[in-house]
């Protein structure tokens, strides 16, 4: 297992993944302090790399999100009208 800092992370992504693709880990460190360790994703314990919709699904059931249940393709959405200044205007008096 190799040690790499951050900055030399950094440096050459590019290297260090090919490593880490090719089935070497990595320990990452911060300013000498190991920090994070990069394996390859085929020796995670069996598990298989998950989808957006696994992920999303398995937070669904946890009960840490609602997914949306339509399209937003078809919808159209009113302008919300207020009262007073525009918000771009606003935003320029508050920048000067």
């Amino acid at each position: 297992m190799r040690t790499v800092g951050s900055r030399e992370l950094k440096n050459r992504l590019g290297r260090y993944l090919r490593m880490v693709g090719k089935g070497e880990s990595l320990i990452l460190t911060n300013r000498g302090k190991a920090v994070a360790k990069v394996i390859p994703v085929s020796s995670t314990e069996g598990e298989k790399a998950k989808t957006l919709d696994d992920v999303l699904n398995q937070l669904e059931a946890k009960g840490l999100l609602h997914r949306a249940k339509g399209s937003f393709k078809n919808r159209k959405f009113a302008p919300v009208v207020t009262n007073g200044k525009p918000a771009s205007q606003m935003i320029l008096e508050d920048r000067e």
